[in-house]
Parts: C-alpha cells; sequence; structure tokens
C-alpha cells in the first residue's frame, strides 16, 4: 500500500493490519516502519486493545519501533485501567521482548495488576512474570508476586510444563527468599516427568531455564531435598552443559587487546568459552592474573534492557559468583565500543585506550 492510501487508516486499521502480518508471520519492514510513523501521528486515539495488539505484533516480528515505544509507554499510563489481563501481560512482554527500557510503565502496571490476577489466565500470568524478570531491574510489587505463585499453583492444571517452567526461572531471577511457594511447581514438574514414562518432551531453553531454577532452589538457598527427580536433574544439567557458543567479534577483539597487554601485568589467555564445572555455565575467557584465575565476560547488546544487565544476564552473574569458584569481571559492550570512538576524538592510538581500559579494570576486579 502506497504511503498515501496508509494515511487513511485510523487507530483500528493500524493495530489490525500489523497484527495481521505479525500473526501470519509475513515480514515487511518497509511497511512496520510506515506503521510505526503512521501510529505516532495517531496515538491519542488508539484504545487499550489497538496498543496492545501493535506492541504485540512489533515484538513478534521483532521489529524495534524506538519512538513508537517509547511514545507509548508514556501515552498509555492514563489508559492503563481499561486494560484487561491480556492487554497488560502483551504489552509487558513485548517491551521486555524487545528490551525497551520503560520503568514508569512498568511500576504502574506491577500495582494494577495485582488487584486484577484472578483474571488473568496461565499464558498472561506466564508472560507478566517472564516480563518483570526478563527487564530485571525494575520495581515489581511484591503483592503482584506472590499473588502470581498463588494464582499458577491454583491453576497447575492448566499451566503447560514450560509455562510452569518459566515461573520458576522467574522466581530464580528474582532470587525470592520465599522457596516454599514454589515447592507445588517443581512437585507437578516432577509428577508430568513421572507419568511421561520416558517421554516428557521439553526445548532445550526449557531444559536450561529448569536446571537454573534447580541450582538456585537447591544450592543458592541450601534447600536440602532437591525437589526433582535425579534423571531429571541430569538431562537439565547435560543440556544446559553442551550448549555452544560462538565468540563475537567483540569478544575476539577484548582477547586480543588482552595478549597485547605488556608482560608484566602477567595475563595470559587460558582459554575461551571455559565451562563452569560445578553450574555448567560458559564463561566468554578465562584468563590469568599474576597466577590467579579471572573469568571475563564481553556483555553485548542481547545482555541489557537500555544499560541495566537482564535478567538473564543477572542470574548467570549471581549464580557464577555464588556457586562457581572463578570471580568474574564483566565488559559492557557500550563502555568498550566507546573506547574506540574517545581514541578518533583524542587522536590516541586505539589499542592503547583498551589497554588502559583493561588494566582500570582488572584494578577494580
Amino acid at each position: 500500500a502506497s504511503s498515501t492510501k496508509l494515511d487513511i487508516f485510523n487507530s483500528q486499521a493500524i493495530a489490525n493490519t500489523i497484527w495481521a502480518y505479525a500473526t501470519v508471520g509475513y515480514t515487511d519492514p518497509h511497511l512496520f516502519d510506515t506503521m510505526s510513523q503512521l501510529a505516532l501521528l495517531k496515538l491519542d486515539t488508539f484504545n487499550s486493545q489497538e496498543i496492545a495488539n501493535t506492541m504485540w505484533a512489533y515484538a513478534t516480528m521483532n521489529h524495534p519501533a524506538p519512538a513508537l515505544f517509547f511514545a507509548i509507554s508514556k501515552l498509555s499510563l492514563p489508559k492503563l485501567d481499561t486494560f484487561n489481563s491480556q492487554e497488560l501481560a502483551n504489552t509487558l512482554w513485548a517491551f521486555a521482548t524487545l528490551s525497551f527500557p520503560a520503568p514508569e510503565l512498568f511500576d504502574s502496571i506491577s500495582n494494577l495488576a495485582a488487584s486484577k490476577l484472578h483474571t488473568f489466565n496461565a499464558q498472561e500470568l506466564t508472560n507478566t512474570i517472564w516480563a518483570y524478570a526478563t527487564v530485571y531491574y525494575y520495581y515489581i510489587n511484591p503483592q503482584l508476586t506472590k499473588g502470581i505463585l498463588q494464582e499458577a499453583t491454583q491453576k497447575l492444571e492448566s499451566l503447560l510444563s514450560e509455562q510452569i517452567i518459566i515461573i520458576l526461572w522467574s522466581m530464580a531471577v528474582s532470587n525470592s527468599i520465599d522457596t516454599e511457594s514454589v515447592i507445588p511447581l517443581f512437585s507437578e514438574v516432577s509428577k508430568r516427568y513421572h507419568l511421561s514414562q520416558n517421554h516428557f518432551q521439553l526445548s532445550r531453553e526449557a531444559l536450561s531455564q529448569l536446571h537454573q531454577a534447580s541450582m538456585w532452589y537447591s544450592e543458592e538457598h541450601c534447600c536440602n531435598e532437591p525437589l526433582l527427580p535425579i534423571q531429571l536433574r541430569k538431562e537439565c544439567s547435560a543440556n544446559f552443559s553442551s550448549n555452544e557458543n560462538t565468540s563475537s567479534k567483540l569478544q575476539r577483539d577484548v582477547v586480543e587487546a588482552f595478549k597485547s597487554l605488556p608482560s608484566y601485568f602477567g595475563i595470559s589467555i587460558i582459554e575461551e568459552e571455559s565451562h563452569c564445572g560445578r553450574t555448567g555455565y560458559s564463561i566468554d575467557v578465562l584468563i590469568s592474573v599474576r597466577q590467579q584465575q579471572l573469568g571475563v565476560e564481553v556483555d553485548g547488546p542481547c545482555h541489557f534492557v537500555g544499560y541495566s544487565p537482564n535478567g538473564a544476564t543477572m542470574l548467570k552473574q549471581r549464580q557464577l559468583c555464588s556457586l562457581g569458584t572463578t570471580p568474574l569481571l564483566s565488559i559492557p559492550y557500550w563502555e568498550w565500543d566507546m573506547l574506540s570512538s574517545k581514541a578518533a576524538a583524542t587522536n590516541n592510538n586505539g589499542l592503547e585506550c583498551k589497554q588502559l581500559y583493561l588494566q582500570q579494570r582488572l584494578q577494580q576486579a
């Protein structure tokens, strides 16, 4: 459709069009860009369903629309009372999926959703707790977390196994001290595993999340009795440890900078993509600093919401530090990228800037 014809689209037409494209998985970047610009002009006319469907469509197609998401994060606040459970959950899910920071929106929904949880179905409960765990740093009303666990426990029969696991993973990310409340969820997973007679099907991602949740419950909080069957724990651990990681250009650049440091710093590269034996996590680079081992995580954009580490990144860092044996140093991508910009602006040698940065970070580690 030409942009001239699109100009006659009202809010419902805009929302329905991109929702339809996303529902069938049809990619049209130009259309989505055009629609986001058009939506910005008419955003004050969007109702709650149109807002939620629009956000869901962009997130489903993994199509960033920063200006639109920013505007909706502000303009939707006065309308939140009109959102139903599906609209609240889908909006949260969309912002978290595209890692778009919206702390005020998340704060407001946290308080509102806590009073509406009895209307949430299994998918909505799962999407909501996952979204808060993913953005990690945003405030979540304690009553919302408690309520989601209570609702999930009451609705266990309607929850898919992978939905139960997402809720458990989310509790592990938040490092909840209320470990008693998750026992029914672990027990339900165990029951389904036993009843499946070796036909218990979980995605690799779900197996990994269950491994992390099990470590949180059994090891981080020293709960004596593992709640999962030993064979399932072994399957989760084996799957988690076998996840393959490939080094990024950013990671290779950091490694080369470490190698370039003068020998008197006593630094050597031990291994890239090193595995922590106890947890199964992969560490980007394992180095030796004067015969002391140090793990280095080179964190690219997918590890952050804005400039804050997301839930998955914080969970990994916390479990490596609490259960592993090697201190950890994290290098955020934007700090590393700024070094090249700084070098160009000051006519300095880029490598020297990187070496100085690494020296300073090592002193802080």
